[in-house]
């Protein structure tokens, strides 16, 4: 039957809210993927290390400790995009930045374009995201084994669900005051520059909880339009 991303995307949000370990929802995700899409490639894909967050953790402390935002933020982007570390050769990475502008719309990120805090160490080279899309377009594969890849139907929901159930861990494995430095609270996003994004919750000193849109008067819509794709957005 084909690969419906919406209904994936929608999937996604469902499982961030059952807070389930992250090895469970990849796996549920994976079996979802692999139902709507067979493929002998979703195996490689199962076989990928998605509880192991040691190195995101220590990233995701690294900009905030040495490049602490200099204005108050309301709102940290983690974005997924497809920078080529090679100069040649795609992969899937993400980063974090930050802006002073929040507007909790599921359908409008906005307020993340044209940040604020925009830290040299915002990147964080993930392994795994690298791996899922290889894996997903066969990098280093024949050309005639290349067209019967996986592709986006990989790409999209597994680099999708990761980050955001990644992020999700990994701000639940480090205090939130590192993080929020001198805001009282940070609304947090996770999405592809170039499309589809989550809204995670929002940050606080007891934790990531639900993101209350009262709290949020409209704020003004950046004029840039949305994020570019391609090799590394911002630099």
């Amino acid at each position: 039957m084909g690969m419906d991303l919406a209904q994936m995307h929608d999937w996604i949000v469902d499982e961030f809210a059952r807070r389930r370990p992250i090895a469970d929802s990849m796996d549920a995700l994976i079996a979802l993927c692999e139902a709507a899409q067979p493929h002998p490639d979703w195996a490689k894909l199962r076989s990928l290390p998605y509880s192991y967050l040691l190195p995101l953790i220590d990233w995701v402390q690294k900009p905030f400790r040495e490049e602490p935002s200099p204005v108050l933020l309301r709102g940290l982007w983690f974005g997924l995009f497809n920078p080529c570390p090679n100069g040649r050769t795609p992969v899937t990475d993400i980063y974090v930045c930050g802006s002073e502008r929040f507007e909790p719309d599921h359908d409008d990120n906005s307020w993340a374009v044209s940040p604020d805090w925009w830290p040299e160490a915002r990147y964080a080279s993930s392994s795994v995201l690298a791996e899922i899309y290889r894996i997903a377009y066969r990098q280093g594969a024949r050309v005639s084994e290349q067209k019967g890849c996986l592709g986006n139907d990989a790409e999209y929901p597994l680099c999708l669900g990761y980050g955001a159930f990644a992020v999700r861990e990994v701000l639940s494995s480090v205090k939130a005051s590192q993080i929020l430095g001198e805001s009282d609270s940070l609304s947090i996003a996770v999405g592809f520059d170039s499309g589809d994004f989550i809204l995670l919750g929002e940050l606080t000193r007891d934790g990531l909880v639900a993101i209350d849109a009262n709290r949020f008067p409209l704020a003004r819509r950046a004029s840039e339009g949305g994020h570019s794709n391609g090799c590394d957005r911002g630099s």
